[in-house]
């Protein structure tokens, strides 16, 4: 088994994939499988001492699938399909917004034909919240659990927040000994190394009888994932993986006390250089202080219902909205009926759920222009549980804090975010803008922009609940 193939950053653009062209490599002792096509690559792992079964054979030509979609395919998709069909687990390693829903969706409407249980696990409860509605819409027998909501428990397809599956695992529920399938949505997030444990736990405790269907970004392992997961439940593991992304990116940089964007990396994936170094002479540099204070007053302003008109921000937002985009701002603010009434939404985790759930429904009505959001909680609420996509993501810093130091931020991490920008069939381009405050090098800003998704390791550590011993 080889690594994973894939095309380079360079080669993907808007025009859709050729069809579907397979080349099958097996290993020497035939235990292994490789399909090449054009636009993905389909591998699988096998446990030692796997035995095909006759059951693990394709949907006969005259069967009719599960569920039909009003739209061709992607070759990734009716890899995915197939695997699905064959009652193999598989992960789906893909772009954000390139149609990994579409797999889900199936695996659900395949569970609720064959009267089993299904489970769809996500992150966290705004993006819990929004597959309910999603599949509610879809097929009527779903139910809703995320600690804050219960709707309709023992409905045969159950979407839920991680957390809650695997405490249901560790109850022994009855739903755990009913399930046929269960849908690991926004998996690489295992690799956090605060909550990534849960995903890890939940996935080893899962019925040995189940299936399983990981949706992922990018990540360059997917193989060594994948191995993982056939070693643990004694079944094999496809991986399906493409680097097709259905609506290119362009990535802009906004210099802090400048009034123009200026384009580094185009849709092709080319870095412009010239473009970079121009940002950087047009930065005006201030003080980390004096960027504090600015950021302050500018947050304040919006909160009180006030602008400041010289304010980055201000200048950023109006330049954006001159161009007709649409966005997502990071900013805080608590006041939220005169910024809904202006087209702007907030969401983050300190708000109550009922007012999540408003800002989402807002959002996915296309009431909502600019989304705001918690910066505390770029990469982790907003990256994972806001997953609607945008014309253009603003990223106002490009250092965080990681709870050891400031840093920049990583490619993995600006490859998760930036993915949100670009609404398949809607926009020919998705928009990324930096606010930079500070000079970088070029190769710093090369590896943030161009380099390649996190890999998923391991975040596993052994902990005791105080709580749960008696004493």
């Amino acid at each position: 088994m080889g690594t994973l193939k894939r095309k380079s950053g360079e080669e993907a653009s808007s025009e859709s994939p050729p069809p579907l062209q397979k080349k099958i490599h097996h290993g020497g002792d035939g235990s292994a499988l490789a399909v090449e096509a054009v636009g993905c690559v389909h591998d699988v792992s096998y446990h030692e001492g796997y035995v095909p079964s006759a059951s693990s054979a394709h949907l006969p030509p005259d069967s009719k699938p599960a569920k039909e979609f009003p739209f061709t395919l992607e070759p990734f998709q009716s890899e995915a399909i197939n695997c699905l069909n064959n009652g193999e687990s598989v992960l789906v390693s893909a772009h954000t917004s390139a149609g990994k829903t579409v797999v889900a969706l199936y695996a659900i409407a395949m569970s609720l034909r064959n009267n089993q249980r299904v489970i769809y696990s996500s992150p966290i409860k705004a993006l819990s919240n929004q597959k309910y509605r999603e599949f509610k819409e879809e097929f009527s027998d779903v139910g809703l659990m995320t600690g804050d909501v219960t709707i309709d428990p023992n409905a045969s397809c159950l979407v839920m927040t991680t957390e809650i599956w695997r405490s249901m695992q560790y109850k022994g529920s009855e739903v755990v000994r009913e399930l046929a399938w269960v849908v690991f949505d926004e998996v690489h997030y295992m690799r956090d190394r605060e909550r990534g444990v849960v995903w890890e736990q939940s996935n080893v405790m899962a019925p040995k009888n189940s299936r399983f269907v990981f949706l992922s970004a990018t990540v360059p392992n997917a193989k060594e994932f994948a191995d993982w997961v056939a070693k643990v439940h004694k079944q094999p593991c496809h991986i399906v993986y493409t680097d097709y992304r259905p609506t290119p990116l362009q990535h802009y940089i906004f210099p802090a006390g400048g009034d123009g964007l200026f384009l580094v990396v185009d849709e092709k994936g080319k870095f412009r250089e010239d473009s970079f170094q121009k940002a950087l002479n047009a930065l005006v540099p201030t003080s980390e202080s004096d960027r504090k204070r600015n950021n302050g007053k500018s947050q304040k302003g919006l909160v009180m219902g006030k602008v400041n008109e010289q304010s980055d921000i201000f200048k950023l937002v109006k330049m954006i909205i001159q161009r007709q985009y649409l966005l997502y701002l990071l900013l805080q603010v608590s006041n939220m009926l005169p910024l809904l009434k202006r087209g702007i939404g907030v969401h983050h985790s300190g708000l109550l759920p009922i007012l999540k759930e408003v800002i989402e429904i807002l959002f996915q009505e296309g009431l909502i222009k600019v989304g705001n959001i918690n910066s505390s909680s770029i990469f982790k609420d907003f990256s994972i549980g806001l997953n609607m996509p945008a014309k253009t993501v603003v990223f106002t810093n490009v250092r965080k804090f990681d709870g050891d130091k400031f840093r920049w931020i990583s490619s993995g991490e600006y490859i998760q975010m930036s993915g949100r920008a670009g609404r398949r069939g809607i926009d020919a381009r998705g928009i990324c803008i930096l606010m930079v405050g500070e000079r970088m090098e070029p190769s710093t800003a090369k590896m943030m922009l161009k380099g390649n998704a996190d890999s998923l390791n391991s975040a596993f550590h052994l902990s005791c609940n105080i709580e749960s011993i008696a004493l």
